[in-house]
């Protein structure tokens, strides 16, 4: 099985251009069904939401999730903790590629698959607020990409792309992530440069539970979000600077 370890926000390879598409705008690609494109794949990489809702496909909790379809580690450059889906002993596929070459997840599927063809980039503005249907206009971006089948050609807007997986829909979650993650990365790396290593291990683990695992797929998404950051938030602050919190809690 490949060990390449894929971190978050992974970047568009240089000399390549992506012009973007407008959500009015007709794009085309070519698709025969035949399920290549999810197999010989270990870049599948998915976020606190994306992993929430294979749970709720299987009906099972996180962890056992991560256990059955994922690998877990930290990342390289953002220090952040990394999920992605896990390919098959056997033949190195998606573990969801079933006999037929269907997605055993499909209503399911994470945000990069949903996408495919097409791929997305996100520009951040400081202070700015995802809920503003406006600024995710400004900050989120979609591109096509070059699927090298030879199938049946579909053409489409984007807009109608988007809204046969609601991709729209999830948008303001999808952004808050990425802002989130982006803020995180830079504070971790910071404390992992003073604090013990057993300091370090506590906040990955803190970190993990966080954006991954401390969800219940029997509840909305959203305000379990909400108060994992900002239980993040506290432990990141004391770690930072505080020294109330108990040194017996870090093991």
């Amino acid at each position: 099985m490949n060990q390449l370890k894929i971190d978050l926000g992974a970047q568009l390879p240089p000399g390549v251009d992506y012009p973007e598409i407008g959500l009015e705008d007709s794009f085309s690609f070519q698709c025969q069904g035949c399920g290549d494109c999810c197999r010989k794949r270990s870049d599948i990489v998915l976020s606190g939401y994306d992993l929430y809702r294979i749970c709720c496909r299987f009906a099972l909790p996180s962890q056992m999730v991560i256990d059955a379809f994922c690998q877990s580690y930290i990342g390289a450059a953002t220090r952040l903790p990394v999920i992605r889906l896990k390919p098959r002993r056997d033949n190195g596929n998606c573990p969801f590629l079933t006999a037929e070459s269907n997605c055993a997840i499909h209503s399911h599927k994470p945000l990069v698959c949903a996408l495919y063809p097409l791929g997305q980039s996100i520009d951040f503005e400081p202070g700015a607020d995802p809920s503003d249907p406006k600024i995710r206009r400004r900050c989120i971006h979609y591109f096509a990409q070059d699927t090298g089948c030879s199938g049946h050609r579909v053409t489409l807007t984007l807009r109608e792309y988007l809204d046969s997986f609601s991709i729209l829909e999830r948008e303001e979650l999808d952004l808050r992530w990425a802002r989130d993650c982006l803020a995180l990365s830079s504070r971790v790396r910071a404390l992992e440069k003073r604090l013990r290593p057993i300091e370090i291990k506590y906040l990955h683990r803190k970190t993990l539970r966080a954006l991954y695992l401390d969800y219940d797929f029997h509840e909305d998404f959203a305000p379990q979000y909400d108060r994992n950051i900002a239980q993040l938030e506290e432990t990141l602050c004391k770690l930072e600077g505080d020294k109330t919190y108990k040194k017996e809690d870090v093991t």
